[in-house]
């Protein structure tokens, strides 16, 4: 997992070399509202989560993030979010997704202006390549996750021990019960928790390519019904309205909800 969390970076970005250090020159083109002058185009979905993109990233790989960003929200895809609720706190949170040719250097970390936001990276290359796992479904699952339900429903969605979320535990279940392994170092409680929902819901939406690896061993809805049933009814609370319904596919019906300025 990519993230920067307000102004803590956890980031594992590719750094930038010769050929396209120029990516993160300031330019008088850049668009407003974006965490660094580099930012040459953006986009904005539901006015509530905000997509920036250097002049290396093509507008059809930007389109795409934003129309997966619309379905991760809009997840019934009627034309208006399935959770109202979230929409403040995406917008309180200054949601925002960054995003580069094939990653950012640490010095351009370093000239983003994140204090307040919560944020995301992803690069252009993992986005709806043609020959690897599309890794965009995932860096934005875990932006809305981070930027919207854990603040609010911290009680449920929270990856903070101290928390004790009703997530958190069913994290924890899954460790010790051999549903999921998670062996990456860099990787703590928080971030294993994050990367465990993502699976999960992976497996309940029937993402196979999300699956392909041994770190979620239930590959089914009905799996996880049958073993995990509390990270099911997580999801299907009538309380609130999850993304239970397709798995994005970059082809949101609804345009209006998606504005995309510059470039």
């Amino acid at each position: 997992m990519k993230a920067f969390i307000y102004t803590s970076l956890v980031i594992t970005s590719v750094v930038a070399n010769g050929a396209n250090a120029d990516e993160f020159d300031v330019t008088s083109a850049h668009v407003d509202g974006c965490p660094a002058n580099f930012f040459t185009h953006k986009a904005e979905v539901f006015d509530a989560v905000t997509l920036c993109a250097t002049y290396k990233v093509p507008g059809q790989k930007l389109a795409y993030a934003a129309n997966v960003t619309a379905q991760w929200l809009d997840n019934d895809q009627d034309g208006v979010i399935d959770e109202p609720a979230l929409l403040d706190h995406l917008r309180r949170n200054q949601a925002v997704l960054v995003m580069s040719k094939s990653g950012f250097s640490d010095g351009a970390f370093d000239e983003m202006d994140i204090e307040s936001r919560v944020g995301q990276d992803l690069s252009a290359d993992e986005t709806n390549p043609s020959n690897q796992r599309d890794a965009s479904q995932e860096e934005i699952h875990h932006l809305i996750v981070n930027a919207g339900w854990q603040s609010l429903y911290p009680k449920l969605f929270s990856d903070q021990k101290r928390v004790n979320s009703a997530l958190y535990q069913q994290w924890k279940v899954a460790d010790e019960l051999g549903y999921y392994q998670y062996d990456d170092p860099t990787c703590d409680s928080a971030c294993k928790t994050i990367e465990f929902f993502y699976l999960t819901t992976a497996s309940y939406l029937g993402s196979k390519a999300d699956l392909f690896s041994d770190e979620l061993s239930l590959k089914t809805r009905e799996e996880l019904t049958e073993k995990l049933l509390g990270v099911v009814a997580i999801m299907e609370s009538k309380d609130y309205h999850y993304s239970t319904h397709m798995w994005p596919d970059g082809k949101y019906p609804h345009q209006q909800n998606i504005k995309i300025i510059g470039q």
